[in-house]
């Protein structure tokens, strides 16, 4: 049948989300899943077969069946889980999202036909012996059964027809028709009657609940259903609860609405528009205000300060909106990590925490790239081969973390491992090999500051290239994507004991509060997030050093002072007399300014060509009296001082 554009969306969502629950499935299965894991796998395999079949997506329906005799094999004790068996499984899965986003694009379909036939062709081989007499064992097998039912659509439907077809649908992605009365080409022509006796065959009893619910939402329908138990032949009619039985019950409601994501980007610059707008209204406001002090001005002022307030409330709730949980990242992890492990013949167990911690949606690209490499390089350079950890005293199965938390409104993704760690001397003898320090040099690093070599474009550890890792390119690549949106990345490393990387990152990038200060007589926005405390430097104990360079004293701890208009290359002969703490890479450093103008919430406009090479900001925003103020990159400006 061929789909409308309506239709083929909410088929791909649907699709997309069942194709998920597969591999996680799957991944979930070979650690040792249980029952429930078997039933939930088994019913998405089956509900993608309806639904694809209904939709004339033959192919994707056959292979989804394929995929389904297996899982039901498993199910009844049958076969074991092997990981052949979830490789294979694993193959399957692969081929139904390429489907799905070939559909997504109007594409061709890729064949499914070899895969089928193989998938078939495992689920032929006999099992073995022991698998036979333990899937005869009753308490390990789930019979399907069928049930007949008499559906009847009133007088009073509108559309028959079309109530007709979404009956079939639905009981298409709950189980399989076995036969309709009139067929599905009759009901497609809009030749359907007021009644439609089905056979369906359901994979087990809770899909036959679901499918009640489902059809008792419709008040222009009765169903009655007749199946056998205990010998007997039973009728169950279902109808939609009448307000009689249900008092209390409110009328069902639509709870959310698919909304794409240029829409959400186009409220979201609109309401920068506002943000930008309330700014200049309140700034005006400010002036007649001290210029004419009366009854007028004050009403003003009460009308700027609710829609301040109104604008701002606004702007909280769309940009819940655009966040969404980490889990659309963490969930590409497992996957990943099996099968690089099975690549390089090591054992790793995955741990995840914090999927429900919530970022922008901005950010999640840019994330997933900066974990990627991350967890590669924890596989490769990080967890060691088995029989060389259990000669280190270790498990033979490597561990890798990561989680997530939100803290002091930031984002803060930790990548953990417990391998060999990082050998501060071999980035040395690596470092004097490529020319990029001398003996002398390398000596007088100390271990934190030879491990940021790590960070280097084109520096690598690795002996050989591999198709993992050697290339110098990963952990750059990670310090590049955290410039560029504002986030920090730190690391330590400990000899035998593994690995840790932190990531800290803003909640988002659209609209953030910044402190407005002045360097060099002009004005420039410090990201929030990075700043910890302003303070006098007049009042504050500031000592020179040797070289000329300046510490700040912060309740006995010595921090390296910089000048702001100095690391942005400003000619300044003004006093700086406002110290900005800011934290850098889980350590904080001072930047002294002229003043502070304030904090304001800002947005970010991208530098377009030719400035957006400028690598000490980060863009610019428009300031309530119409002038602009560059975003400066704290932590780029202080890194490459």
């Amino acid at each position: 049948m061929e789909l409308t554009a309506e239709e083929r969306a909410l088929f791909i969502a649907e699709a997309e989300e069942h194709i998920t629950n597969l591999e996680n499935g799957l991944l979930r299965l070979e650690r040792g899943g249980d029952a429930a894991t078997i039933a939930e796998l088994f019913r998405s395999a089956h509900t993608l077969k309806g639904s694809a079949g209904a939709a004339g997506l033959t192919g994707m329906s056959q292979l989804a069946h394929a995929m389904e005799n297996l899982l039901d094999q498993v199910r009844n004790g049958e076969r074991t889980v092997t990981a052949d068996l979830i490789d294979a499984l694993l193959t399957g899965v692969d081929l139904l999202r390429a489907m799905v986003t070939a559909l997504s694009q109007d594409a061709p379909l890729p064949d499914a036909t070899p895969l089928i036939r193989q998938l078939t062709a495992l689920a032929q081989q006999m099992p073995s012996e022991s698998q036979q007499d333990e899937g005869t064992n009753p308490s390990h097998r789930v019979t399907e059964f069928v049930v007949a039912l008499n559906i009847f659509i009133k007088p009073e439907c509108p559309m028959p027809a079309a109530r007709a077809f979404q009956i079939y649908l639905a009981m298409s992605r709950y189980g399989e028709v076995v036969s309709l009365e009139p067929p599905v080409s009759e009901i497609q022509a809009g030749r359907a009657k007021y009644r439609l006796d089905a056979q369906v065959r359901f994979p087990d009893e809770s899909a036959l609940t679901e499918l009640e619910r489902e059809l008792s939402r419709f008040d222009d329908v009765v169903v009655e259903i007749q199946r056998q138990q205990e010998g007997q032949r039973v009728r169950e009619i279902v109808v939609p609860p009448s307000a009689a039985e249900t008092p209390t019950a409110a009328p069902t409601e639509l709870q959310s609405v698919r909304v794409s994501v240029e829409q959400m980007d186009a409220l979201l610059n609109l309401v920068g528009e506002l943000v930008i707008e309330r700014a200049r209204l309140e700034l005006g406001v400010r002036r007649v205000t001290e210029f004419h002090g009366n009854g007028i001005a004050e009403e003003l002022q009460g009308v700027t300060e609710r829609i301040s307030r109104i604008v701002g409330q606004l702007q909280e709730a769309l940009t819940r909106t655009r966040m969404v949980p980490l889990s659309v990242v963490f969930g590409r992890f497992p996957r990943l990590v099996r099968e690089l492990a099975r690549s390089m013949s090591k054992r790793v167990q995955l741990h995840i925490e914090g999927e429900d911690t919530e970022v922008d949606r901005a950010l999640v690209e840019k994330l997933n790239e900066c974990l990627v490499h991350l967890v590669r390089n924890a596989l490769d350079h990080g967890i060691e081969p088995p029989d060389e950890r259990i000669a280190a005293g270790k498990p033979p199965e490597g561990l890798i973390e990561i989680s997530a938390s939100q803290s002091e409104g930031s984002v803060i993704v930790v990548v953990r491992d417990d391998g060999r760690g990082i050998d501060p001397n071999k980035i040395r003898r690596k470092a004097i090999e490529r020319g990029l320090l001398t003996e002398e040099q390398a000596s007088s690093l100390s271990d934190d500051e030879a491990i940021q070599f790590i960070f280097r474009s084109g520096f690598s550890t690795k002996e050989e290239v591999s198709e993992v890792s050697g290339r110098g390119v990963g952990m750059d690549a990670v310090k590049n994507a955290m410039e560029q949106i504002g986030g920090t990345i730190d690391l330590h490393s400990q000899i035998g004991a593994g690995t840790t990387v932190t990531l800290r990152l803003p909640l988002t990038l659209a609209i953030i509060p910044a402190l407005l200060v002045r360097v060099g007589g002009r004005l420039f926005a410090l990201p929030m997030h990075s700043v910890t405390e302003v303070l006098d430097l007049q009042r504050s104990d500031v000592q020179e050093i040797g070289t000329g360079e300046k510490v700040l004293v912060l309740r006995g701890n010595p921090l390296p002072l910089f000048s702001l208009a100095k690391l942005l290359g400003i000619p300044n002969g003004r006093t700086e007399g406002t110290g900005v703490i800011v934290r850098q890479q889980e350590k904080l450093i001072a930047v002294s300014v002229e003043a502070v103008e304030g904090k304001d919430e800002i947005v970010i406009k991208p530098l377009g060509y030719p400035l957006h090479n400028l690598r000490s900001f980060i863009g610019a925003t428009i300031l309530g009296d119409g002038s602009i103020a560059l975003i400066v990159d704290l932590n780029g400006v202080t890194i490459r001082r």
